[in-house]
């Protein structure tokens, strides 16, 4: 029996007795009563008493309220008895046991009850690790601290763990667990308070000392500390001395920073699994993250993340939010009125939305945004301002980058030391070691809310500059290094920039924004366009590029505008790089180009004239002008003379050289490019190679030098150099390299050569190239390919329909690079369908483009095709006349190939047309001498065609097949598919 002022309570019976006489109370009202005379003077929380009377139901918590207001008024002149403290809780003012009542002897008197471990409100999800290693853990340290950020879960896995810990008989902490909640509590006298109250001390009179607190508690006990980092040097105080007067207390405490005693073992307390971008539904489903957020959001909801788009969306919530359980459950919560795709559509306002959590939960942790007040309270002043400042970084960054942004007058380089520690120690930013570099990180929910500080503070603006400008000189300093050709610093400082390209992402977005520097954005974006085209990241080069262009060009009007005209001719030669293979538009292009060219001109500035005109080189060859690009490539040349540069005069011989291949010089290309590629080994090695154009001059050398083995007939030479060009592509920076020249190159050389299976293997690889890097004309180019590699496989419906919608593309977009192969594919193919004033005009454009242009590497090969488009018109005197004039200029040229396809034509022309033993003697002469320019057998499908007519016409019994088709099919293109089926040898192997 306890007795309350007039009123007696006893908690076996459950009854309430005033003077003798029994008073009637509710069952609820007598539950608060009992709780609140049991803690004997200790603060009861709100938590407390919900948990203890609503177990397992939630309810409104003015149901609390409703019974004390019935219990206070039934007790009459005690109510004040129980005394309620705002925001706190609720708490006996005197107790006093009945006389009657036998006194308990010494020793229980000395037991402490302690306050039991409050229950969990939810499962515990994905900590199962966790529990098990903090158990393990406390057996061998006295002093046990889980760290972390707020809201990560340290009290739900604190008490799991000590629950389980209490309940284990094998376990050393069988006696009653102490819990003492720290959260509302201030000076060192409520700590000490509390825990002596959680010891079952009296603490009416006066607050009892530590070594009274370690009396009670000596056996082998558990206390565990709640929430200690805002009283953290008074609980360190605390939990040191009673580490050292107890050998047997082991203590558990949690906190946003360690406490940082020598008895202290600290337990990092990391966010819940999450499923990485572009995981499968399985993979997500088995994420600790999404378990917890399907558990919460399904006990308010039925049927969240039924098909596959809302479990991603589910993923991608769960990633956003790092892991953290409360951010996790707040946003379960909201599932109920926005649904999941409106949550992850409000992420970005992430502090406005995660609100709402249990009503019965600490203020801090009902909502994001008072979860981080709590910790943000704790900083100083220098602490406070580097965290908000260190929002403007989107990724992570370095101490040196940090300083170079956040520090000023106010914030010295000394004073971000000691705040860079204050926060890592309460858990506000995260840090990752790359070898002994520290990089420093802040989540993304937690740099939401300091980049709110930062508005709030009106620093946003001059941060964002300063900011932008700190990686625009990243980048530039990138370059300059690159350029010295200092290979072992640029790589490190490439690895480096990597850290940086979310961050020049996020400034990049502010600075284009309504509230952002349009100018600044400029500088920016042309030092981060470089960059990315750099790193071979080309549609996001061209997408933020265009961007600063459009501005640029809208900013001309505007006197006032001040741009750099360097900035300006790096975003828009970064533009005019990337644009031929993102979209195409060459005429675009070769426009920022010509820009480009003038500016550098006016300025006087040798390295972007260099540039310029290397690019007006490249575009040219695109648009399949070959005179304009020859005219470049000795306007380059001149410029290098001038400079007395070596390397770019060298690399103007080079592409010299290629526009005289694609005029027809074969010979005269090969010599110069087999020089060139000797010189500029000899540069290399002398070490005086010129970054300035971001080129490797192999790629084009070999490329040019196979196309033109194979001209030559040496098929097997030009795969080998395929072979080496292949090699050549860096593995880093694999884009845009690899798809040209796998596009330019390896693919057609090898459909060229008839070798259809090692075309699949190089057309499949190109085509999810293509994608990955959204290569828009890349990947128009690929479907040619495709295309004309279903036409030699015999497929010619679809092969002809993908061709015809490709090649309208590419030329649409300007783009005529190597695409005269394709026309003249496409057009045979159509006289083989029976379409052939279709073929005609085809071939009859193309040719009149070629003859402008000067792009004559191809037109024997039309001569050709036109040759098959009179003779299926049985206008044999035409196509003799075409044929013969293609075997006239492939002599010309050089080339050997284009020579034997036509001779084939014809040859087949003479036989099908006339049974005169004179013109059978004259094909079979002209088909011998072409023989002695290849071995037999041959690899190349054209060869091997070759010598199965030559075998028919002998009559020899070594032919593959009775009748060669070479000499019956109204063109060539059978024999051809025929050979490119047999199986082929080694193409190691010489020709």
């Amino acid at each position: 029996m306890i007795e309350l002022g007039r009123f007696q309570i006893d908690l076996e019976l459950r009854t309430l007795w005033c003077d003798s006489e029994r008073v009637p109370l509710g069952s609820r009202a007598f539950d608060i009563l009992a709780m609140v005379v049991k803690a004997g003077g200790r603060l009861v929380t709100k938590d407390e008493l919900m948990d203890a009377v609503w177990p397992n139901t939630i309810v409104e918590e003015n149901n609390i309220q409703v019974h004390l207001s019935a219990l206070r008024k039934i007790l009459g002149a005690d109510r004040d008895l129980i005394l309620t403290v705002p925001g706190r809780g609720y708490q006996l003012v005197q107790r006093h046991r009945v006389a009657s009542v036998a006194a308990p002897s010494p020793e229980a008197q000395c037991a402490p009850a302690g306050r039991p471990l409050p229950p969990l409100r939810m499962q515990l999800v994905g900590r199962e690790a966790d529990v098990m290693q903090i158990r393990s853990m406390l057996a061998h340290t006295r002093v046990l601290t889980l760290v972390g950020a707020g809201g990560i879960g340290k009290t739900s896995l604190a008490v799991e763990a000590a629950r389980q810990a209490a309940a284990d008989v094998t376990e050393p902490f069988t006696e009653p667990v102490w819990f003492v909640e720290l959260a509302t509590l201030g000076t060192r006298d409520e700590v000490l308070a509390a825990i002596a109250q959680a010891c079952g001390l009296p603490v009416e009179h006066a607050t009892p000392g530590l070594a009274q607190i370690a009396s009670a508690l000596a056996g082998r006990r558990l206390l565990v500390l709640d929430n200690a980092e805002h009283v953290i040097e008074h609980v360190a105080e605390a939990v040191e001395v009673l580490a050292a007067m107890n050998a047997d207390l082991r203590m558990l405490v949690t906190s946003r920073e360690p406490l940082r005693i020598m008895a202290e073992a600290v337990f990092r307390v990391e966010p819940l699994d999450v499923p990485q971008p572009g995981s499968a539904d399985a993979d997500i489903l088995r994420r600790s993250a999404v378990n917890l957020f399907l558990l919460r959001a399904n006990s308010m909801q039925r049927e969240v993340a039924t098909d596959s788009a809302e479990l991603r969306l589910v993923g991608e919530i769960c990633r956003r939010l790092d892991g953290i359980p409360l951010a996790l459950e707040l946003a379960a919560a909201r599932v109920v009125t926005l649904g999941v795709v409106g949550v992850y559509q409000r992420l970005d306002d992430r502090l406005a939305i995660l609100a709402g959590g249990y009503r019965t939960a600490l203020p801090r942790h009902q909502t994001l945004r008072a979860t981080f007040d709590w910790s943000f309270a704790l900083l100083d002043a220098k602490s406070q301002a580097l965290f908000r400042r260190s929002a403007v970084f989107g990724g992570v960054f370095s101490f040196e980058a940090m300083c170079a942004v956040a520090c000023d007058a106010s914030l010295t380089v000394a004073d971000a030391i000691i705040a860079i520690s204050e926060l890592l120690a309460k858990s506000l930013v995260n840090v990752e070691f790359d070898g002994p570099v520290a990089r420093y990180r802040l989540s993304e929910s937690t740099r939401a809310y300091a980049l709110d500080k930062l508005q709030a503070e009106g620093e946003r603006q001059e941060l964002a500059v300063r900011h932008a400008r700190y990686l625009s000189q990243c980048f530039i300093t990138h370059t300059a290094q690159t350029v010295r050709g200092n290979a072992d610093s640029a790589a490190a400082l490439a690895a480096a920039l990597k850290h940086t390209l979310d961050d020049a992402r996020h400034a990049y977005d502010w600075a284009f924004s309504p509230d952002g520097d349009l100018q600044l954005g400029v500088e920016l974006a042309s030092t981060l366009s470089a960059a990315l085209l750099d790193g071979g990241m080309i549609a996001e080069c061209c997408e933020r590029a265009t961007r600063a262009v459009d501005t640029l060009d809208a900013l001309d009007a505007l006197p006032a505008a001040s741009i750099d005209a360097r900035d300006e001719m790096r975003v828009r030669a970064a533009l005019a790089s990337a644009l031929p293979h993102v979209r195409g538009s060459v005429s675009k292009a070769e426009q920022l180009w010509r820009k480009v060219y003038a500016l550098a001109t006016e300025r006087a500035d040798d390295a972007y004239h260099a540039r310029a005109l290397w690019g007006l080189w490249t575009t040219m060859i695109s648009s399949g002008n070959i005179h304009a690009s020859a005219e470049f490539a000795v306007r380059l040349r001149q410029l290098a003379q001038q400079r007395e540069n070596a390397w770019q005069e060298t690399l103007a011989d080079q592409i010299a050289a290629i526009s005289q291949h694609c005029l027809g010089r074969h010979a005269e290309a090969k010599a110069e490019l087999l020089r060139t590629r000797n010189r500029f080994a000899e540069l290399e090695y002398s070490g005086q190679r010129d970054n300035t154009i971001a080129v490797d001059p192999l790629v084009y050398c070999n490329g040019t030098l196979a196309r033109i083995a194979w001209l030559e007939g040496h098929c097997g030479e030009a795969m080998r150099l395929v072979d080496t060009l292949v090699g050549l592509v860096r593995p880093d920076i694999m884009e845009p390299s690899l798809t040209h020249t796998l596009g330019a190159s390896a693919a057609p050389l090898s459909l060229m050569c008839g070798d259809l299976g090692r075309a699949a293997v190089y057309l499949d690889i190109m085509r999810s190239q293509v994608a990955l890097h959204g290569l828009d004309v890349w990947r128009d180019y690929c479907n040619c390919l495709s295309a004309h590699r279903d036409i030699l496989d015999g497929q010619l419906q679809r092969g002809v329909a993908l061709l015809e919608s490709s090649l309208d593309a590419l030329i649409a977009r300007g783009f005529r690079r190597l695409i005269t192969l394709f026309i003249a594919a496409y057009a045979e193919a159509l006289v083989a369908a029976g379409r052939i004033d279709e073929a005609v005009r085809r071939l009859n454009d193309t040719l009149q483009f070629c003859e402008n242009n000067g792009e004559m590497m191809f037109v024997p090969e039309l001569w050709r095709v036109l040759g098959i488009a009179a003779r299926a018109r049985r206008r044999s005197a035409d196509a003799e006349a075409h044929f013969t004039t293609a075997i006239q200029m492939a002599r010309r040229q050089g080339a050997t190939m284009w020579e034997l396809r036509a001779s084939l034509s014809l040859a087949a022309l003479w036989r099908e047309e006339s049974h005169d033993a004179q013109r059978d003697s004259q094909a079979l002469h002209m088909l011998e001498r072409l023989a002695l320019c290849f071995d037999a057998p041959s690899n190349a499908a054209d060869v091997r065609a070759l010598f199965d007519t030559l075998s028919t016409m002998r009559g020899a019994e070594r032919t593959v097949s009775t009748a060669s088709p070479m000499l019956t099919s109204p063109a060539p293109l059978d024999a051809r598919r025929k050979a490119a089926r047999k199986p082929n040898a080694s193409l190691a192997r010489v020709d």
